[in-house]
């Protein structure tokens, strides 16, 4: 009898982790872009109007910016001094992996870093801060739709972590 009554309060919080998780992650994901465009607001200005070397701009951009995004970046621009031979796409594609679990993010941004890094410093400075203007208005897209997003699922999320719970406990009992 106690050992079912465990197992079932194990099953229904287990479950309602799981739920909990996932909303975190679903309403992590618009801060993070949003982390990412001011990032690369910052970076096309040392860039552009500096003329800062690419692993110092990396580095500044991230004034301000806490957590996963501030450390991507970091990571890119230690990357970059540790080896001269690696491109920015490499770095970036490195520290993605790296770094999969840490950024609430999708294939979507993902490939438009990925894009990012293989156009960046490829281009004289007017092209530059086009692309990256570009880039910015695909995230801040990006963003509205993950905050479109976030609202939608995060309660869902919760009560299907519970709900699911509570119909394994249910079933098993």
């Amino acid at each position: 009898m106690w050992l079912k009554l465990l197992g079932s309060v194990c099953v229904l919080a287990a479950g309602t982790y799981i739920g909990f998780k996932l909303s975190l992650r679903c309403s992590q994901r618009p801060q993070h872009i949003r982390q990412l465009v001011s990032c690369i607001v910052s970076l096309k200005s040392y860039i552009n109007y500096i003329s800062m070397p690419l692993s110092e701009a990396l580095v500044k951009s991230t004034l301000g910016t806490e957590g996963p995004v501030a450390i991507f970046f970091k990571e890119i621009a230690t990357l970059l001094e540790s080896n001269i031979w690696m491109n920015p796409k490499q770095a970036i594609l490195q520290v993605l992996d790296k770094m999969e679990g840490q950024l609430a993010l999708e294939s979507t941004e993902k490939e438009i870093l990925v894009v990012l890094g293989a156009n960046l410093g490829t281009m004289n400075r007017e092209e530059q801060n086009k692309y990256l203007s570009m880039i910015q208005e695909q995230l801040e897209k990006l963003e509205q739709e993950a905050v479109r997003t976030r609202d939608l699922n995060t309660k869902m999320y919760r009560y299907l972590g519970v709900c699911g719970g509570l119909v394994i406990v249910i079933l098993l009992a």
